[in-house]
C-alpha cells in the first residue's frame, strides 16, 4: 500500500452550538489540514496519484470554508462545526473528487491549534 499525504491550511471562524464554555462563542482558527489519499497500484508513471491533484482537490474543499463563519456555510448550518465534523466533511469531499477504483481518500488530520487534532478515517 502507498500512502501519500499533503499539508495545508484555512483560516475560518466557528461557534460550537451547545458548548459550555468559551468555545459557545464566536472564535477563529488557523487549520492545518492532513490529507492521507492510499493505493495499491502504480500508473506507468510509477505514481498513485500525483501529489498537485491531491492538493488541487482539498484546496477546492478549502474554498468553500476558508476566511468564512462556517456556521453560516451547509452542513455547518445544521451540524456542529467541530473539528472531529470538519475533518469527515474533507474525508468524504475531497473522496467525491479524486476516489477511484485504485486510489482513496484513507485519513483526514484536521489540527485546530498546534497542540490539538482530530483524524477521520473509515478502516
Amino acid at each position: 500500500m502507498f500512502v501519500l499525504k499533503i499539508v495545508t491550511d484555512f483560516a475560518s471562524a466557528h461557534s460550537l452550538r451547545d458548548y459550555p464554555g468559551d468555545c459557545a462563542r464566536l472564535h477563529g482558527h488557523n487549520w492545518q489540514v492532513e490529507m492521507l489519499v492510499a493505493a495499491k497500484e502504480l500508473d506507468k508513471s510509477g505514481m498513485a496519484i500525483d501529489f498537485r491533484d491531491i492538493k488541487k482537490n482539498t484546496k477546492a474543499v478549502i474554498k468553500r470554508l476558508d476566511h468564512q463563519y462556517l456556521n453560516d456555510i451547509a452542513p455547518f448550518d445544521k451540524l456542529n462545526p467541530t473539528a472531529e465534523n470538519i475533518a469527515k466533511y474533507f474525508f468524504e469531499e475531497v473522496g467525491q473528487l479524486i476516489n477511484t477504483k485504485d486510489v482513496r481518500v484513507k485519513e483526514v488530520t484536521i489540527w485546530e491549534t498546534l497542540r490539538a487534532s482530530v483524524t477521520y478515517s473509515e478502516d
